[in-house]
């Protein structure tokens, strides 16, 4: 798609927004003077952030260490805040100036004067060169946008509150302005509902600063309209499963953050229960279906590997009884658990829920994944839309695309997320067929209307099953997944294309070397029913690490098969523990797989296993 933004062409000289007297900065206060305003912004008891540095410092002087070292290495950095060999996108996070939140800790923890005046000299350099600031993204201004000016508003903020008052009168009044301009900025551009990830986090922004502010004669207006959109949001940015409407891990985690925030908020400023809302809730439950047993959700769509944890916790504060305070107490450490709670302000008496969030295999049907679920397995489908979104979408070009893990650890992987949006392979590989575990048919590019239909989602106590179809190639392609659960456990995949040859790709964590009757890699044997020509590639991902909570990149290695027919079956077990391989074959319209010391029958509406040696029937299931 052409990159084109949709946020309005504000005139961002407007002096209500980017140059604000100081006469005005105080009139927008209701105060005569700069120095009446800088002494009511000075009283003690006045609302802090929501996020609070001087709480956390407060409970967590054992950070120190990390938090300083990070703050020390910014001491004698120098910045060119004009730099466009950042790239095209890493120039606009770069002014999001998230990289001066140690300065704002360190000083919480020690009182040094050195991180106040570095972090004076860090704006004051930015605001006098902000005019200047040019982007290579059409139409989008690097500082007037969404993301930019809520998050450098929370910056602010918590700067403000640290050590407003040691900063220079000059610069003191400039972070005011930029935090009230940011704030009316925001108010003006977010006057009606847009989907995506963009508006919601600016208006929970806005809805900070009115509370942080709320001497500011247009906070309660900031309030109502933050409020407003916060709810259309819930309303329909969320999917009645709990998804946000990008259906990216990633992207959901910086909404619910976001919610997060506007809820504290609310209970402590406005009195507005958010938590109360079962669409908040659902947020949470979301993240706990799609988290593996270790604690990590796969990197679908534009996402980098998620660690839920947190966010979990956070869902217990609000959502006591649902079960997410002992998933994250399974996946933090104690130490961990105290300080993630140190940012929250004590919760007030809640009612314990009435039940917990269901872990198992699950198809989250409006946000549009199936999770297959077995002991120490997870297996994740993605038969969702492309979604569109104001610059670009966050959606890839892949349906029915599957990833499995076994014991936290990744057997069919896929691209995930460039470390960066300028990365050269973007478009080429992470968001490309290629980088997918699915069929393309040859000289076939899918569409972005590939509109996947669920034909059958059974999850029985032996096996799941899953099967859809899409239109998005120029034929139409339908697979199934058999997942049997049931020792020893195995996927069953097969496709049927509506023409004559076609790639099937799955990528893994090691080189595939053949293997009896079919190809291994790390922890998963591939093998299929049909003789198939052989590709071999390899490319970036991020690989979890569940001891470190780490996600790097390292390298996948694509299998990619190509059949000369209108359908493929592909039999996928775990590389270890198994006595002879296995086998896949067909007798007439029955998938036969030989697993160990049993012979499996599958046909389109049922699964039979026998003892292998003897032909006796052990046990059946069937769905229709």
């Amino acid at each position: 798609m052409t990159p084109t933004s949709v946020e309005k062409p504000h005139h961002v000289d407007d002096a209500r927004m980017r140059h604000i007297s100081d006469a005005d900065l105080a009139e927008a206060f209701g105060v005569a003077t700069l120095a009446d305003l800088r002494a009511q912004l000075s009283l003690p008891g006045r609302p802090r952030p929501v996020w609070d540095p001087a709480r956390w410092a407060a409970a967590n002087p054992a950070s120190g260490p990390a938090v300083v070292a990070e703050a020390d290495a910014l001491l004698d950095r120098q910045v060119d805040f004009l730099d466009r060999g950042m790239g095209r996108s890493r120039l606009y996070g770069f002014h999001y100036l998230g990289w001066l939140n140690p300065l704002i800790q360190a000083d919480a923890l020690t009182g040094d004067p050195r991180y106040a005046e570095c972090f004076e000299r860090f704006f004051g350099q930015w605001y006098d060169s902000r005019d200047d600031v040019v982007g290579d993204w059409p139409g989008l201004d690097v500082i007037w946008y969404s993301l930019g000016v809520a998050s450098r508003g929370a910056v602010f903020a918590k700067a403000l509150a640290v050590f407003g008052d040691r900063l220079s009168q000059t610069r003191w009044a400039q972070l005011v302005k930029a935090i009230v301009g940011g704030a009316r900025w925001a108010y003006e551009e977010h006057d009606s509902f847009r989907h995506g990830n963009w508006q919601l986090f600016s208006v929970a922004e806005l809805l900070h600063v009115a509370s942080v502010f709320p001497e500011a004669v247009e906070a309660p207006a900031w309030s109502a309209r933050a409020r407003q959109r916060l709810l259309d949001h819930l309303d329909r940015d969320f999917y009645a499963d709990g998804g946000h409407h990008e259906r990216s891990p990633g992207y959901h985690t910086m909404c619910l953050e976001a919610l997060h925030r506007a809820a504290v908020i609310g209970e402590q400023h406005l009195g507005w229960d958010l938590a109360a809302d079962e669409r908040f809730r659902a947020t949470h439950d979301w993240l706990a279906k799609l988290a593996d047993d270790v604690g990590w959700i796969p990197h679908l769509q534009d996402s980098g590997v998620v660690w839920p944890a947190k966010l979990l916790l956070r869902g217990d504060y609000f959502h006591p009884g649902l079960g997410y305070g002992d998933l994250a107490a399974g996946w933090l450490t104690p130490a961990e658990i105290a300080e993630e709670l140190s940012w929250l302000p004590p919760a007030p008496p809640r009612a314990p829920a009435a039940h917990a969030v269901v872990r198992g295999s699950e198809l989250l049907a409006t946000s549009r994944y199936a999770i297959l679920r077995g002991a120490g397995t997870q297996t994740v489908v993605n038969f969702g839309p492309h979604v569109g979104h104001e610059l670009e979408s966050h959606s890839h070009h892949a349906a029915l695309d599957f990833v499995i893990a076994a014991d936290g650890v990744p057997l069919a992987w896929e691209a995930g997320c460039p470390p960066s949006y300028d990365d050269p392979g973007y478009y080429d590989w992470y968001q490309a067929t290629r980088g997918h575990n699915t069929v393309q048919p040859h000289n076939a590019q899918l569409s972005t209307e590939r509109a996947v239909v669920v034909d059958t989602f059974a999850t029985l106590p032996q096996l799941d099953v899953f099967a859809a179809h899409h239109d998005g190639y120029p034929v139409r392609h339908d697979r199934r997944i058999v997942f049997v659960r049931a020792e020893p456990h195995y996927w069953l995949v097969t496709d049927v294309l509506g023409q004559n040859g076609f790639v099937w790709r799955i990528h893994g964590l090691a080189p595939w070397t053949d293997h009896g009757p079919g190809y291994r890699t790390a922890g998963l044997l591939v093998v299929p029913a049909d003789p198939a020509g052989v590709e071999r590639s390899d490319g970036p991902a991020r690989i979890p690490d569940a001891a470190t909570r780490q996600a790097d990149y390292g390298t996948i290695h694509g299998l990619h098969l190509t059949f000369d027919g209108d359908r493929s079956d592909v039999l996928l077990t775990p590389a270890a523990g198994q006595q002879a391989p296995p086998t896949l074959s067909r007798r007439g319209r029955t998938l036969v797989v030989r697993v160990g010391d049993y012979e499996d029958h599958v046909t389109a509406t049922h699964w039979k296993r026998f003892d292998a040696h003897t032909g006796t029937l052990i046990e059946d299931a069937a769905w229709s």
